[in-house]
């Protein structure tokens, strides 16, 4: 094969790239205006109006033994419902719309104390504690051999968020939760064909504590497998629509 012949070769192929790319970029835009859009939307709609609800009504939300890791935080009420869709805490264009952020927080009365000896070990409880994203003062007291403590003064204030994201490369919904039960972090991603009445009432009454259907159970390996193989099939007979 000839120089020219090479290069022929490579910008032909560089052109398919080229246009593949593009072919997947529209693709993806078309997902996202006539799937995604309409049920992001449709998820604002009804969480804008269960906030108003909540709020208006004072619907009483209590909290037992939130967690096992702070045997001192007592009973919390939910309370303060706010819903966004943009970054600081606004609206964003509803035509547009790529995240909804739904706070609230868990509360009870006064500060709570405790106290944490060695170096690393205090370094460890302010990293989480500042992850979980919890109001607290620190008090270092006198270091014994060696060994600093310090008290930690906790609010007893838990910021909770369920944030509803639009995962535009995968034409998929991921669902985060910060901060529900625990401490933990829920992670989900939901297809558009899956969110309907029966998913919005199911994260009402999670969010309300009536029940945990709305949070799937951990999938094994081997379920994790057998979707990632029916993805791949997906994705084949999409190209081969595309030619």
């Amino acid at each position: 094969m000839g120089i020219l012949d090479q290069l022929r070769e490579e910008a032909e192929q560089k052109k398919s790239s080229e246009q593949l790319a593009l072919d997947l970029e529209a693709q993806r835009k078309q997902n996202y205006e006539t799937r995604i859009l309409p049920k992001m939307q449709q998820i604002f709609k009804y969480l804008q109006e269960l906030v108003e609800h909540l709020n208006y009504l004072e619907v009483p939300v209590q909290v037992e033994n939130y967690t096992t890791r702070f045997s001192k935080l007592g009973t919390l009420a939910q309370k303060n419902y706010k819903i966004s869709s943009d970054d600081f805490g606004g609206f964003a264009d509803m035509d547009k719309l790529m995240q909804i952020n739904l706070t609230f927080l868990c509360v009870g009365e006064g500060e709570f104390e405790y106290k944490i000896s060695g170096k690393q070990a205090i370094e460890n409880e302010i990293a989480y504690l500042h992850a979980k994203r919890l109001t607290v003062k620190t008090k270092n007291l006198l270091i014994a051999h060696n060994n600093e403590t310090t008290r930690f003064i906790v609010k007893r204030s838990i910021p909770v968020r369920f944030r509803f994201a639009v995962d535009y490369d995968n034409s998929v919904i991921k669902v985060i939760i910060n901060n529900n039960g625990n401490f933990s972090t829920y992670t989900e991603l939901w297809q558009a064909e899956d969110i309907n009445e029966q998913f919005l009432d199911e994260i009402a009454c999670y969010l309300l504590r009536k029940d945990t259907k709305f949070i799937k159970p951990a999938i094994s390996d081997e379920q994790r497998e057998v979707l990632r193989k029916k993805l791949a099939v997906i994705k084949n007979v999409e190209r081969q629509d595309r030619g």
